[in-house]
């Protein structure tokens, strides 16, 4: 599987010939198509957030609904009933469930993380991993990125899917893109296998993670003000 892997190595590598690593890897080109084999982890009971596996799907991708995500797992045999996707809007904190047995036509927002839980554990039926397929939007922003957060949550969990071929190594990156200083915000990516929750505080040195390909972040605005229309540093 892709593991915590330096994103910069991987990228550089992959924007000079293409890439592929056999054992669960990531393909990439000059012109930025991706291919990864992501490992997920199943056996969810709730309430989690151990086997909450946050993911990142590519910009442009296949699976641009729900729906079209829930077949990319059931391609692989799975038993769509123990798949289960979340998606939560940070400006509400109304989030978006959706059982792969029923499905769901809407769109999936780009940019943003999608949550999956994976019931049963026992493959194929209750998937352990799922290759996903994409490349690239060299013009799309993320998603406007709500401030003022507020504890518990979910309302101002922006949950963001950095692109495959992004500049960012680690969590101190992502705060300053987008300007977080001390006591202004959070960079936060949840571990599934044990549910342990890594949380960086923006301007400090404590937890600098490094960013995982194909795993999604969440990162928490504590002052006021929204911030739109970044553009994610890439290669």
């Amino acid at each position: 599987m892709v593991s915590k892997a330096n994103w910069k190595v991987w990228v550089i590598m992959g924007a000079a010939v293409a890439l592929f690593v056999t054992s669960g890897g990531l393909l990439m080109a000059s012109n930025m198509g991706f291919k990864i084999n992501t490992a997920l982890t199943n056996g969810f009971v709730a309430p989690g957030p151990k086997g909450d596996n946050w993911r990142a799907l590519p910009w442009n991708s296949p699976n641009t609904t729900y729906t079209a995500l829930c077949t990319t797992f059931g391609n692989a045999g799975a038993t769509k009933a123990n798949i289960a996707l979340f998606t939560v809007n940070p400006a509400t904190g109304v989030g978006t469930t959706v059982n792969c047995a029923v499905g769901n036509a809407a769109l999936i927002p780009v940019g943003g993380g999608i949550r999956v839980r994976v019931s049963g554990g026992v493959a194929p039926a209750s998937p352990s991993n799922v290759v996903l397929v994409g490349s690239s939007n060299e013009t799309a922003a993320f998603p406007t990125i709500q401030g003022g957060f507020v504890a518990p949550g979910p309302k101002g969990d922006n949950w963001l899917a950095p692109p495959y071929h992004t500049t960012w190594v680690t969590a101190s990156n992502v705060c300053t893109t987008f300007g977080l200083l001390v006591g202004q915000g959070t960079v936060t990516r949840v571990e599934a296998t044990t549910g342990v929750a890594t949380t960086h505080s923006c301007g400090l040195a404590a937890n600098n993670f490094n960013l995982v390909i194909g795993e999604a972040i969440r990162v928490r605005k504590n002052n006021a003000g929204n911030i739109v229309g970044t553009l994610p540093p890439h290669f």
